[in-house]
């Protein structure tokens, strides 16, 4: 019933019908306090109306609601909506501080969770009149009662700290100048936040709703997943300089943050840990793709990848920077994490042969390692591309503790060394009879 009352008044709201909107969605609340997103919706009509004051009061109740329950994402975003009412309002940034102290990696013993702030009015739920029948003075008035009221459920576990995907590796200072700077904003269904090809320039988070994830195959969009509330996307091609290698549409009308690159060069001029700690929560999440996705990687039981993996190096290729050069040892085995390599051999003519462009989970550099040779053919990033590394003596370990990674390898060391051969190998000569060309008869 509430979820129904929620959509009419978004109708209502997109119609520009803001006080008839705060009526339904007031309603929504009193009759189900826990629904948070009626309550960021009928303080926005508050907005709307020229009520910043009583937003901001609606807001705020909304956010520590939220943190209650453990919703730290949709409680950023209740305190972002109400600082861009009231900047300078401090029980709005001391409430933020409490969301991220309740997830930061760097908050030792439990995650200890204040008890909300009191409310500013309190409601003993009882109206006497529905609200929705209410107008003008009488219906703000009732509707700021049910909204500065707390939600009385939920309490979070203080033994637990909660995922705060990116925000929770931030030290305080930084993370309330990126949440002050970013964006937050609705997308439409079926509207797309990020285009295969196109862009690079942001990191998104979905607050709330949900995205599909698709790639164009043989001329048709083709579905690889769904994401859901949490999920972040865009950081890897933020990192490389590489476009987006997929396109993410909304399903559902979707809650996203946006963090641009210039926002973040901007935290970061303040806070100079910053990129660090970008680089590093990237570096993680290309690691995890890794173990998820590699043919490599599959070869290792799941529960010892992530040990595996830790014995890899990051390496970040600059642009025709060389993982391996033909006719040179192989340093170590290149395991691409994002971007792109080409394997270039030299021809005999004195040209170059393209023999195959590697990407994410792709390796490189294993046929010399395997035969003790030098390497068959050059390899180069073509854009910035992120590679695990892994050197001579860590592969050998590895070989000798995993042998399906060996066979592995050595399978597609064949295939490769069989690709350059059928590249290299030059077109057959005509036979000389061939050439002869019947003359043609005589007219008679």
């Amino acid at each position: 019933m509430t979820q129904a009352l929620r959509e009419l008044g978004v109708d209502l709201f997109e119609d520009g019908q803001f006080e008839r909107a705060l009526g339904v969605f007031a309603e929504a609340v009193r009759r189900a306090p826990a629904d948070h997103r009626a309550r960021m919706l009928a303080a926005q009509c508050f907005a709307k109306l020229g009520e910043h004051e009583r937003a901001v009061t609606a807001l705020h109740t909304c956010a520590e609601g939220l943190l209650r329950r453990d919703y730290l994402l949709s409680a950023i975003a209740s305190i972002k909506l109400a600082l861009e009412l009231s900047p300078a309002e401090r029980r709005l940034k001391d409430t933020l501080l409490r969301i991220h102290a309740r997830a930061a990696r760097n908050v030792p013993g439990r995650a200890q969770v204040p008890p909300p702030l009191p409310p500013e009015a309190l409601y003993d739920g009882k109206v006497e009149d529905d609200l929705m029948a209410l107008s003008g003075e009488e219906l703000r008035d009732k509707a700021i009662e049910v909204l500065a009221a707390p939600d009385p459920g939920g309490a979070a576990d203080p033994d637990a700290r909660p995922p705060l995907p990116l925000f929770a590796d931030l030290d305080r200072e930084p993370f309330l100048d990126l949440v002050e700077r970013m964006s937050y904003r609705t997308v439409k269904a079926e509207s797309a936040i990020s285009r295969e090809g196109e862009g690079g320039d942001a990191i998104w988070m979905i607050v709330a709703g949900k995205c599909e994830v698709s790639r164009r195959v043989d001329a048709e969009q083709k579905t690889l997943g769904f994401l859901g509330g949490g999920s972040i996307f865009g950081e890897i091609a933020m990192l490389t300089g590489a476009p987006p290698t997929a396109m993410v549409t909304a399903v559902a009308d979707t809650e996203v943050f946006e963090l641009k690159r210039e926002v973040l060069n901007a935290v970061a001029r303040s806070h100079p840990a910053v990129p660090q700690v970008l680089a590093e929560f990237v570096q993680q999440r290309m690691s995890r793709n890794l173990m998820a996705t590699s043919p490599l990687f599959q070869q290792i039981p799941e529960a010892d990848r992530a040990r595996i993996l830790s014995r890899f190096t990051f390496r970040a290729l600059q642009p025709a920077e060389k993982a391996l050069s033909e006719g040179e040892h192989s340093p170590g085995l290149f395991v691409v994490l994002a971007g792109e390599l080409v394997v270039q051999k030299d021809d005999p003519s004195g040209g170059k042969v393209t023999l195959g462009i590697l990407r994410e989970g792709d390796v490189a550099g294993e046929i010399s390692l395997l035969t003790g040779l030098r390497a068959t053919a050059t390899v180069q990033a073509t854009r910035k591309t992120a590679c695990a590394f892994l050197d001579r003596a860590a592969f050998d370990a590895l070989l000798s503790e995993y042998p399906n990674t060996r066979t592995y390898l050595e399978s597609l060391s064949s295939r490769r060394l069989k690709q350059i051969g059928e590249a290299l190998r030059p077109a057959e000569i005509i036979d000389a009879d061939e050439l002869v060309v019947e003359p043609e008869a005589e007219a008679v």
